[in-house]
């Protein structure tokens, strides 16, 4: 059967996402928690249901990852609790982003961010390292409620409703999100001002890359942000969140990473990107419904892939 969105013009398509777009920022800053979070993870259920392909792929992900360990139902159940989490992630994104301290506070709880106090107090910044799981989008908001000053590199979207959104939601006091396209230069001014760096890497994208094991398969992974801190010796750190029982959640901070340092560039940044990724890794497995399986993460392939 083919996808209902072949049978909506472009035009059309790109009009409902904007209208979409708009809707659900101003829902998510206007209701109350409990409210929104019941009516995304409704609209997450919904979304499971009409989103054949992308209900398709993540099944076969949560299969190609757990299909030794798991049973089809289980599958098939936790691939519907991934929709019904991003629904209910989406909302808090937009919600906890302008909540007030007591709400804010009441909802996230984290591990200690000595360390990468510390570390910012060198002069290079840091790199903080994060997925898509759970709400990550609130990541940065809590560094900077926390007197980490804090900014994000994305690329741009092409509907300008939904790249506003995004832009809302990853901006605040104190974080600065600037577009992909910027220079490098830029970049080091705003880390030698002791600024906290927020990066993903678990997404296959058309952006630098090594293949590194994610997850027990071999993965297209971003490099650029781990080349650029291992060149400059910027600390890094991997911070994830997830959501815990009571729709609370919790921030995990790693130490500092020390970079694995053999001499040879190419093999050590695949090496460091293995441990990073080994580090994600186990916190997927261990909120596996919250991380976005209907992405095609195994989708490019190595040459010399077995």
């Amino acid at each position: 059967m083919r996808p209902l969105r072949k049978f909506i013009p472009r035009r059309v398509r790109h009009r409902i996402l904007g209208w979409m777009a708009r809707a659900g920022f101003a829902i998510g800053r206007s209701l109350p928690r409990a409210v929104g979070l019941a009516l995304f993870s409704f609209i997450g259920t919904v979304c499971y249901r009409v989103m054949g392909a992308d209900r398709r792929t993540t099944v076969n992900n949560l299969r190609l990852v757990f299909g030794n360990e798991w049973n089809e139902k289980k599958i098939r159940a936790v691939s519907r609790d991934v929709f019904r989490s991003q629904g209910k992630n989406l909302f808090d994104a937009v919600h906890l982003s302008a909540a007030k301290a007591d709400v804010f506070d009441k909802a996230v709880s984290h591990d200690s961010l000595y360390g990468i106090a510390q570390a910012c107090g060198r002069g290079k910044g840091i790199v903080a390292i994060t997925a898509h799981l759970g709400c990550f989008e609130m990541l940065l908001h809590l560094f900077t409620r926390r007197g980490l000053s804090c900014f994000a590199v994305g690329r741009a979207f092409k509907n300008p409703d939904v790249n506003e959104a995004v832009r809302k939601m990853r901006s605040g006091p104190d974080i600065q999100y600037i577009d992909r396209s910027e220079s490098t230069r830029k970049i080091v001014k705003l880390l030698r001002q002791g600024k906290v760096m927020g990066v993903l890497i678990d997404q296959d994208t058309n952006v630098e890359g090594v293949f590194a094991d994610f997850l027990g398969h071999t993965a297209f992974t971003p490099s650029s942000a781990v080349h650029f801190a291992l060149k400059l010796g910027i600390p890094m750190f991997v911070s994830v969140t997830a959501r815990l029982p009571g729709d609370k959640h919790h921030v995990y901070v790693s130490e500092e990473l020390i970079p694995i340092d053999t001499g040879d560039p190419k093999a050590d940044l695949v090496a460091n990107i293995r441990r990073i990724n080994d580090i994600i890794g186990g916190y997927i497995r261990k909120h596996p419904e919250q991380w976005v399986w209907m992405h095609e993460r195994w989708k490019t392939k190595a040459v010399d892939a077995e």
